[in-house]
């Protein structure tokens, strides 16, 4: 799943997906796709406020209105003003929770977020350009995934002992990774 979205030249990115119903009210499950429940829900209650959107690939985004939320494990269970009963919930099932790219970014520039260095380039000191940062792991210890040009890629602990210098400036982590790290 693309996490850009552009419709009508608006860039948008989805952050979550409606994947449960909850009760009889309409309430809904909100699984993270890059963030963790308590990320999203920062993300939509202090950043993206009333521009959150619901979406499925070949519409046009639905502006959805936030009640209430909840955390639930690593979900979200919200209440939005446009999906009042049950019926509702489920034609909303599979559709993805987007927000303006600009209202990301903002997010991402102003808080600790692991998920913002996806995209970056790794470079070790030793080993050079290892490539880019495609996603991010976080059960257990916090892992960059990268693509190295490989089928399987690269994993690499996002521990201090191996991080040299962030540059965000130039999306860049340098590391200093101990040899024989990839066998």
């Amino acid at each position: 799943m693309e996490q850009l979205v552009v419709v009508s030249g608006r860039e948008l990115i989805k952050i979550g997906k409606l994947t449960s119903t909850i009760g009889i009210k309409g309430s809904v499950k909100i699984t993270p796709l890059f963030f963790n429940a308590e990320e999203i829900l920062e993300l939509i209650i202090n950043y993206a406020k009333n521009n959150i959107y619901a979406y499925s690939d070949g519409t046009f985004p639905k502006k959805i209105t936030l009640i209430s939320s909840r955390l639930s494990k690593n979900t979200i269970v919200a209440e939005f003003k446009e999906i009042k009963t049950i019926e509702d919930s489920k034609k909303s099932l599979g559709k993805a929770i987007i927000v303006e790219k600009d209202v990301y970014e903002t997010y991402l520039q102003q808080t600790d977020s692991f998920v913002k260095y996806i995209g970056y380039t790794v470079e070790d000191i030793n080993l050079g350009v290892l490539g880019q940062v495609t996603d991010v792991q976080r059960s257990g210890q916090k892992l960059l995934i990268i693509d190295d040009g490989t089928s399987d890629g690269k994993m690499i602990p996002f521990v201090p002992q191996f991080i040299d210098i962030i540059d965000d400036k130039n999306k860049c982590v340098k590391t200093n990774l101990p040899e024989g790290i990839f066998g």
